[in-house]
């Protein structure tokens, strides 16, 4: 509401502008030509209209600016905030128990969401430096019935804190085998078969 005053201050100085700028031109057409008159009447167009181009840079611009925004992205619109948002701003500043806490509100509103499991796990082992706290954060949530896709996730996710972390090759050899077996014949069993590949490989060059 306060840009229609603005608005109407411009629109009037406008008006008045061309007013001025009327009566000049008249002025300098008429016969006996009053050049004091038609000085003044140029000299106000020339104030009149550095002050309404001025008014229209700082104020008039600005509130376009803001309404086409306003009409494209909407951005007044309030954005609700997620759990994961408040868990990627608390890791921003570096405050990951918070993190922990919100990536914990985000299961507890969608007990199937992967990526808090998936993001918790990350904060224990590389900020916490508890894999096995990430190790029973995953071991517990396979517990649960999975659709084949997030329980492939999880696993793979599960390898990588036996392996990465807490280099147990026995668990995750195993963990890969029960891929393979339970999976055959899908991208996650062969994902697995590569992995167990690249495991023995290490393992060979670290002996």
């Amino acid at each position: 509401m306060r840009s229609i005053p603005r608005l109407l201050l411009f629109l009037g100085l406008a008006w008045l502008t061309y007013y001025l700028f009327s009566q000049a031109r008249a002025a300098n057409t008429e016969e006996n030509v009053d050049a004091t008159r038609v000085v003044l009447l140029f000299g106000g167009v020339v104030l009149l209209g550095g002050v309404t181009g001025v008014l229209f840079v700082v104020m008039v611009m600005p509130m376009l600016g803001d309404i086409m925004g306003n009409l494209f992205f909407q951005p007044n619109e309030q954005i609700e905030r997620t759990a994961h948002d408040e868990a990627a701003g608390a890791c921003a500043r570096g405050d990951y128990g918070a993190a922990v806490e919100a990536y914990q509100k985000a299961l507890a509103e969608n007990p199937e969401d992967t990526l808090a499991y998936s993001e918790i796990v990350k904060i224990q082992c590389e900020q916490f430096h508890d894999p096995a706290a990430g190790a029973a954060t995953l071991e517990e949530a396979l517990q649960q019935e999975w659709p084949v896709e997030d329980a492939a996730f999880l696993s793979s996710r599960l390898v990588d804190v036996y392996w990465k972390y807490q280099r147990d090759a026995h668990m995750a050899r195993a963990l890969l085998m029960q891929i393979v077996e339970t999976m055959p014949g899908t991208r996650h069993a062969s994902n697995a078969e590569h992995r167990l590949q690249e495991i023995e490989k290490q393992i060979s060059l670290e002996g």
